[in-house]
């Protein structure tokens, strides 16, 4: 059945999608992954209810990661005191 072949390669694809927004969280990038999970639910939700539901899984793992480091320590104000 063509439904079922397109289903698990719509699984396959959200696993892939899910590990890699994991791992750029996980890189310190948890905002950018954040947003880019959150275009990703955006786009599954209507038609894919069960990936998107994934999806919002991994933006709650993502909530949770320390934030990205902060602008002030590459400020000019940082530098002069070094």
């Amino acid at each position: 059945m063509a439904a079922t072949g397109d289903d698990d390669t719509l699984v396959a694809t959200v696993d892939v999608l899910l590990r890699a927004l994991r791992a750029l969280g996980e890189a310190g990038q948890p905002d950018a992954a954040s947003r880019l999970a959150a275009r990703a639910w955006l786009a599954l939700r209507d038609e894919h209810p069960r990936q998107a539901q994934r999806v919002n899984g991994t933006m709650h793992h993502l909530a949770r990661l320390p934030q990205e480091p902060s602008t002030t320590a590459g400020s000019p104000t940082t530098q002069e005191d070094t």
